[in-house]
């Protein structure tokens, strides 16, 4: 039996890309049945057909992407374009600025210290550009995985649809001995982590949202672009805002000294009605994690897995420790059989 477990696991391993290109849809289509599940069933809940319920759902999505669509990608794709062509300038104000603030000092650094600091700004600078052209991979690759896109919607479509049939199968494969209490785990996994990950999305969106406005108020170089960076690195807790600000003062120094005073003050304004105002109404109660374990957990999922760590890590470490309250009472409640 176990030669034949080692067999599977290594026959999984050499096909392990096959397998993630042919599950990958199947995948994605649960990760968003299960964040569109509680607008279905608050349509449901209001007297309208499940099916129907679905398909409104989509119409809004689809209206949303379709307006996103028409504004805000022809502006990425135009900042994206001016991001390529100005970084060399930005590179060589960060190395003068550099070398401003070495004279100013009458700081007699070494020259393998000063060599140092140039490789690492050209090294950054080949970075971004490398990432950014790889922007025109990515879209190759979206269009390349046509049927997935296409996939995607309607798994996604059946699994809402069908929801309690395919609750009843994952119950019935549970075995009968732990099949309460993994329930358990589930439903209340589902509290802890469920909101805080919906919620999240949402105040993402806000801050990428009133960040941009606000840049372009500020009429700063790549707001757009720093917009939507923003929002997305704000679903990493406390070090989220602090990386996606920093390219953003930079770039308003770099345009008047007196605009990156503008940024900082615009970026703790968005985070303080963030974290007092809309943070709190959307997300609720925190996933009960004290915030030195919330630092651990993205220390640890940022060295393993990088920015795509940070994000989950909160998640993971959430469901971690409801896994480890069951664990804890089962064993006390044992204990006291004894």
């Amino acid at each position: 039996m176990i030669i034949i477990g080692v067999l599977f696991f290594m026959l999984i391993f050499h096909i392990r890309k096959e397998l993630i290109s042919i599950l990958s849809p199947f995948i994605w289509s649960i990760i968003f049945a299960y964040l569109l599940n509680p607008i279905v069933n608050f349509l449901e809940t209001r007297k309208i057909n499940r099916s129907l319920s679905i398909l409104l759902t989509y119409l809004t999505l689809i209206s949303i992407f379709i307006v996103i669509g028409w504004t805000i990608i022809p502006a990425i794709v135009d900042e994206t374009k001016n991001l390529i062509h100005d970084l060399p300038y930005y590179t060589e104000q960060v190395e003068k600025f550099l070398l401003m603030i070495r004279k100013s000092t009458q700081a007699q650094l070494p020259v393998i210290f000063n060599n140092f600091i140039e490789n690492s700004i050209n090294s950054i600078e080949d970075s971004i550009i490398n990432k950014i052209k790889s922007i025109s991979y990515i879209v190759v690759n979206f269009f390349s995985g046509i049927l997935n896109i296409v996939m995607i919607p309607v798994v996604t479509y059946y699994f809402l649809k069908d929801k309690e049939y395919f609750k009843k199968i994952m119950i019935e494969l549970m075995p009968k001995k732990w099949r309460i209490k993994i329930l358990e785990i589930a439903k209340d996994s589902d509290r802890v982590i469920g909101g805080f990950v919906r919620g999240k999305i949402i105040v993402a969106i806000f801050v990428g949202v009133f960040t941009a406005l606000g840049l372009y108020l500020l009429n700063i170089n790549y707001a757009v672009i720093i917009g939507v960076v923003t929002g997305i690195i704000d679903i990493i807790p406390y070090f989220g805002p602090v990386i996606a600000a920093i390219p953003a003062i930079i770039i308003a120094f770099f345009q008047h000294p007196i605009k990156a005073i503008w940024v900082i003050i615009l970026f703790i304004i968005v985070q303080q009605i963030e974290g007092d105002v809309i943070g709190p109404k959307v997300i609720g109660s925190s996933v009960g994690l004290h915030p030195v374990a919330i630092i651990f957990s993205l220390l640890i999922g940022g060295t393993f897995f990088g920015v795509i760590g940070m994000i989950l890590a909160v998640p993971v470490a959430g469901t971690v420790k409801v896994v480890g309250k069951h664990i804890v009472d089962y064993i006390a409640t044992n204990d006291d059989n004894y």
